[in-house]
């Protein structure tokens, strides 16, 4: 698929352009070159609105396409500076909360100690006879110190790793408090009534809810908190927009 006036080019799945928003053809009519059109699309006036990458990708994802295709897709837009991409790939790749990490940190810190101290325990016992099996010569001081670098590798990981734990749990504190801050404001404010009928207005085409009613959300949240970033701002998106319209249709449901 390719857009009539940009001539820029789309995986299947897209059916308009994501900056001059008309629907994508096909092919171009005969005798039309791609790249004239995209060089005359660059040359266009300042105040053409573009999409960001934010919106582009929230476009995407409405669509049903995968994070891969919309990396892809995004690949083929010409002036994408260095610093769009990098707000973009952090955008399609997934948040994971700092607690989540600083369990699996923990967990990850405790194996490797566990098993650099046994394994060099091991080496000891191995070292002085303590298990039945024959070393001699060099070939014994080649096993024994291996194994023992090997296993204090592990252990210089396992005590680094603790290290770690505590910057992150004081991020992981920062962070469910902005969680928190984030889901007082929003709820205090909004409900799903006053969401649908700023997002939705007259439209009430089931296809298009999740999509407006999701951008409406993040808008609130930008409008309000400025500096989060790209994923964990769809990831408050995706929380707030189930807690509001999720649970409230299961309601429905169980009164029906």
């Amino acid at each position: 698929m390719i857009c009539p006036k940009c001539g820029t080019e789309y995986r299947e799945g897209f059916d308009s352009c994501a900056y001059c928003h008309i629907p994508l053809v096909e092919k171009l009519e005969e005798g039309v070159d791609p790249e004239d059109l995209l060089r005359k699309s660059e040359s266009d006036e300042p105040d053409e609105v573009e999409i960001s990458p934010e919106d582009f990708i929230s476009l995407a994802r409405s669509k049903g396409l995968s994070d891969r295709d919309i990396l892809n897709a995004m690949d083929l837009k010409p002036d994408m500076d260095p610093e769009e991409e990098q707000r973009a790939a952090a955008a399609v790749r997934p948040f994971r909360k700092a607690s989540e990490r600083v369990n699996d940190l923990r967990s990850s810190a405790y194996t490797l100690l566990i098993v650099g101290v046994l394994g060099l325990v091991a080496v000891l016992l191995l070292y002085i006879g303590a298990f039945p099996i024959a070393l001699h010569g060099s070939g014994k001081y080649i096993t024994t110190g291996t194994m023992s670098a090997l296993f204090l590798l592990f252990l210089i990981i396992g005590i680094n790793s603790f290290r770690k734990i505590k910057p992150l749990t004081e991020e992981a504190d920062r962070e469910d408090k902005k969680i928190e801050e984030i889901r007082r404001f929003f709820f205090d404010t909004y409900d799903a009534e006053s969401v649908d009928r700023a997002a939705l207005g007259n439209d009430r085409d089931d296809i298009n809810l999740y999509f407006l009613r999701s951008s409406y959300i993040k808008k609130c949240l930008n409008d309000r908190f400025m500096d989060l970033e790209p994923s964990f701002l769809e990831y408050m998106t995706d929380n707030l927009y189930n807690e509001l319209f999720e649970e409230r249709s299961e309601e429905e449901d169980g009164e029906n």
